[in-house]
Formats: C-alpha cells, structure tokens, sequence
C-alpha cells in the first residue's frame, strides 16, 4: 500500500511528459496519511517520444538529482526543493493497493487498486530496445488474453480527474 501525490505548475511539467510525484510507502490503510517510519520516495516519470496510452514509454529516476534538473530545465525560476516540494502545487492525490508478481519468467505484471474506486493493470519487461519489448508485451497479454481486459483502459491519474476534475 503507498499513496502517491502528483506536483505540477500551471500544466508546465505535465505539458512537457514529466510526472513528478511523491511517493509514500507502507501507508496504513486504515489511516489517511503515511505511518511513522514509513519510506518517502520522488520520482520523475519523462514520456519518450512515441507511443500511445496503450503502449507508452517512460524513462524513469528516483534520482534526487537528476529529478532536480528535469524540473529546474522545465522551470528554470524554481528556487525551491525537494523539502518544499519544489514549490510546486498537488494535482492529486491518493492510495493503492499493488499486487505485483513476475510471469513468464521476465514479464512484470502489476496490478493497482486506487481509494477511490478504479483498478488498473499493466504489463512491464526492462528493456533497453523499446520496439522488441513493446512487441514481447504484445504477444505476451495475446497469449493471456482470458486475463487482460484491453477494451477500454483509463490509467489512474486520467481516472482520477475523470472522477474529481483537473485542477485549475
């Protein structure tokens, strides 16, 4: 169980494909908020050129300084930090439940359920050739499609502000 809060400005991150959220693990679900002793994590999720939602790529860090120069190259008049959060205004927030496991010896296959209400899943295979892993993905969900539902996926953040509107 984490929950996740999403940062942006004006639509100026986002706009560019970078995700910038915080990350707050072990939160007890019986409590809004994340336990004492419980890990914070930033990461910086950049969409690579290409792709759709169905098959999107991202380059991800956890990286504090890298994070900090993927922000600071897209609001170069950013004075403030990581204890601050940049500054930078919540566009959402909210907890899931993760199951995770392994299939087919290489393939991740995750599967999220949000607090309010939407589950989604998603297939991942680390790979450095972007075109193979997409096609190794596809045959993967075509050879367990009893388990895949592709009609109409909706991925958290767009289920969020489907559910409660887009910030202004």
């Amino acid at each position: 169980v984490f929950r996740d809060t999403y940062y942006d400005s004006h639509d100026k991150l986002s706009n560019a494909g970078l995700w910038l959220r915080k990350r707050h693990l072990h939160c007890d679900p019986a409590h809004r908020g994340n336990l004492p002793g419980g890990t914070l994590e930033w990461e910086a999720k950049l969409r690579k050129r290409g792709g759709s939602f169905l098959r999107s790529t991202f380059s991800e860090t956890k990286d504090r300084s890298q994070i900090l120069e993927l922000v600071r190259l897209r609001l170069p008049d950013l004075s403030a930090g990581f204890e601050d959060n940049f500054g930078l205004d919540a566009m959402a927030e909210f907890e899931t439940h993760r199951l995770s496991f392994l299939a087919d010896e290489r393939f991740t296959v995750v599967l999220d359920a949000t607090d309010f209400g939407h589950g989604v899943g998603e297939v991942e295979l680390m790979a450095e050739d972007a075109e193979k892993a997409h096609a190794d993905i596809d045959a993967f969900v075509k050879q367990y499609a009893w388990f895949f539902d592709t009609s109409n996926p909706k991925g958290k953040l767009t289920a969020y502000f489907d559910k409660f509107g887009y910030p202004k």
